[in-house]
């Protein structure tokens, strides 16, 4: 129900920056975005090994795992994905070409600089929930020099194209300054499963144990218990924010469409603003708006590119896999 950018597993692009001497100081840690290169005696043979296993205690080196057995399995767990950064990579570096335009060490550094800030303000815990990402989402140093120079490339072609308005502000400020509401929410494919959870409620029942047994939303695990949500946060559909903030506390609202689906809103809550006026803080919201704007700008163009492409894929396994719909 509520609308997030995609990420085509391409682009990890969160907004904010930090300062560049801190994180200078801190590249020899993480490896932070140049890669190793590999020495050319890694570098093996189709028939070598590239492994050995043994039952705990037997004698010997073991049984050899064979590279081509590896590269199959590789292929159809991960090829689509790695084919699709590769992809995107070429058609960018085409287009920045084209342009004259290029990616500098201080554009990656920037990148990562806008990465470090978003996951938090302490650069410490900021650096330790990178490693944290980094490690769930297989970016070592090669993906992850790559998924920077990537953002960087993607970044400058899109710049001039971003234009915070008065209302993106305002909403900016709002998310993180305004009034918000708490609420339990039953989400259904029909108007009658939804009047059926109204009708139960006015006779006693409770809404929260009704939205974890038939809800479809995924807030169902909680009994419909959603994060407080503010007027204008614009990650939650229009319609959906004014029926929450129109019906009163603890009336349960008329269904409302939403997307595909229809949805029955109880508001619990109201906490007040935190009262910090909008032109006290307007050149950071209009920052968090830029990058805001930047990053679904960013993944439209990756998708742009790779849409673009004529691909031909001549190892069966990675076919095999590139054709199935992703779940």
């Amino acid at each position: 129900m509520r609308h997030t950018a995609g990420m085509l597993g391409l682009c990890l692009m969160l907004p904010l920056a930090a300062c560049q001497d801190s994180v200078r100081s801190t590249r020899t840690q993480d490896e932070a975005w140049r890669p190793t290169p590999k020495p050319s005696a890694q570098r093996l043979a189709p028939d070598t090994p590239v492994a050995y296993w043994k039952p705990a205690g037997d004698d010997g080196r073991g049984r050899p795992v064979g590279r081509e057995l590896l590269e199959g399995t590789l292929m159809e767990s991960a090829g689509p994905r790695a084919l699709r950064e590769v992809l995107v990579d070429a058609a960018l570096q085409e287009r920045l070409a084209g342009l004259s335009l290029s990616i500098t060490d201080d554009d990656m550094l920037a990148e990562r600089r806008v990465l470090l800030k978003a996951l938090d303000e302490d650069e410490s815990r900021a650096l330790r929930l990178l490693e944290t990402i980094r490690r769930r989402e297989g970016l070592g140093p090669l993906r992850f020099s790559a998924l920077l120079r990537r953002n960087a490339g993607l970044r400058k072609l899109v710049k001039d194209d971003v234009r915070p308005n008065e209302e993106a502000i305002r909403a900016a400020w709002d998310v993180r300054h305004g009034p918000s509401r708490t609420a339990r929410v039953f989400v259904a494919p029909t108007l009658d499963a939804c009047a059926e959870l109204i009708r139960r409620v006015d006779a006693g029942e409770d809404f929260g144990a009704l939205a974890a047994r038939q809800s479809t939303d995924p807030s169902a695990s909680a009994g419909g218990l959603i994060e407080p949500i503010t007027r204008l946060d614009p990650s939650w559909p229009t319609s959906f924010r004014e029926t929450l903030w129109t019906t009163p506390l603890l009336v349960v609202s008329d269904p409302v469409l939403v997307d595909a689906n229809y949805v029955v809103i109880l508001p619990l809550e109201e906490t007040p603003g935190d009262g910090t006026p909008l032109d006290r803080v307007r050149e950071e919201c209009e920052r968090r708006v830029r990058l805001a704007q930047e990053r679904l700008l960013m993944d439209s163009l990756a998708r742009d590119l790779l849409d673009s492409l004529q691909v031909e894929i001549i190892d069966s396994d990675l076919d095999r896999a590139w054709r199935t719909p992703a779940p």
